[in-house]
């Protein structure tokens, strides 16, 4: 008698687990978004071969905007927001879906976003910030770096123009590393 209780709890349980686990909530797959993952080690590691000319932006914490890029976002805090960029601590902020941003040293324009660009890219025009795209045509817009696809690999271009005219100094690693360099 107690064998069968024990089996028909066994049966039970081996029925309810499916419908269980169902009811759990879904999450986003940013562990297996390797894009994302890429992305934020490139964010991390040109942060590190930049030097901001503006010294208001060497106090503080080091602030990376994403706008647009849930996974890049989660992928950010997840493995670099405990970390420094020099001596400032690094702070990720998920922005609002608008065109009148706060000031932050690196800014992520995802392609969810790219109605915003135009008006981003305006006001962003005389600010020190590094802004980030990753589509056709970023650096001709006014991106300082944008993530491009070649052959199935993540690498990125960079604009030398356009990060001098945001006070940006790009160290001659991240310009020999880059895929393309526009000057």
């Amino acid at each position: 008698m107690l064998r069968t209780k024990a089996i028909v709890g066994v049966v039970r349980l081996w029925v309810l687990l499916p419908l269980l686990c169902a009811a759990l909530p879904v999450q986003r797959d940013a562990d297996k978004d390797t894009t994302a993952i890429l992305q934020a080690n490139y964010l991390y590691n040109i942060a590190k071969l930049v030097e901001w000319k503006d010294p208001a932006m060497r106090n503080g914490n080091f602030v990376i905007g994403v706008l647009g890029g849930a996974n890049l976002y989660q992928e950010l805090i997840k493995q670099y927001s405990t970390r420094t960029i020099g001596k400032q601590p690094i702070e990720v902020r998920k922005l609002p879906r608008t065109a009148d941003l706060e000031k932050c040293h690196m800014l992520f324009i995802g392609r969810t976003e790219l109605s915003l660009a135009p008006e981003i890219f305006k006001r962003m025009k005389e600010q020190s910030t590094l802004v980030i795209t990753e589509y056709d045509g970023g650096l001709e817009d006014g991106a300082v770096v944008n993530f491009v696809k070649v052959d199935n690999l993540l690498k990125y271009e960079l604009s030398m123009s356009n990060a001098r005219k945001h006070g940006l100094v790009v160290g001659l690693t991240l310009k020999n590393l880059a895929h393309r360099v526009q000057e």
